[in-house]
């Protein structure tokens, strides 16, 4: 095993392990139809968590003479690897904090409540809608042409694709607001 390269596998392995805990946090997410999305979470960090340190244990063993990456093995990408899952769970987490945060800037620009109605003329669908689409138009990716949208830059064409594939492999659905299969 000496024309293998070591250093390529220590340094993929909490990659290795950051991909296992995406697909595992996905499936229990769409197992559990979407509930206790933090739950999923937890559950994908501990089993990427044992692929990581199972990892290390098989290059101790596979490259035993270097003796000096047991500290990587051992401290290093253990750390890297929870490093990369707070990443991931900050990434998912997004769009439940931005809603959340925008909700406690309304309620604290109202002087500590909100009411209900209040609340929906601030998050109309219209007015999200017609938000976004004039954050696209500034930004040079769509035009108004004869009464309809018209996409110009379609360099997020493929991040949307994309994120809607991860949404509907994940739902099951294209959108959360869609209902179940």
């Amino acid at each position: 095993m000496s024309a293998i390269f070591p250093e390529w596998f220590y340094l993929l392995s909490p990659i290795v392990a950051l991909a296992v805990m995406v697909v595992v946090q996905a499936v229990v997410l769409r197992l559990r139809r979407g509930e206790q999305f933090f739950g999923s979470v937890v559950v994908g960090l501990v089993v990427g968590l044992l692929v990581v340190l199972a990892l290390q244990a098989v290059l101790l063993l596979v490259f035993p003479r270097n003796l000096d990456r047991w500290a990587l093995a051992l401290v290093a990408n253990p750390a890297i690897y929870v490093m990369l899952a707070y990443c991931f769970y900050n990434f998912i987490n997004l769009g439940h904090a931005s809603i959340r945060i925008r909700i406690f800037k309304e309620c604290d620009d109202r002087g500590g409540f909100i009411t209900r109605e209040e609340l929906r003329a601030v998050y109309d669908d219209e007015l999200i809608k017609e938000a976004r689409l004039q954050r696209l138009l500034e930004g040079g990716d769509v035009i108004r042409e004869n009464g309809r949208w018209k996409l110009v830059n379609p360099r997020l064409v493929p991040v949307a694709k994309m994120v809607f594939g991860l949404k509907k492999f994940v739902l099951r659905r294209e959108s959360e607001f869609d209902s179940a299969p």
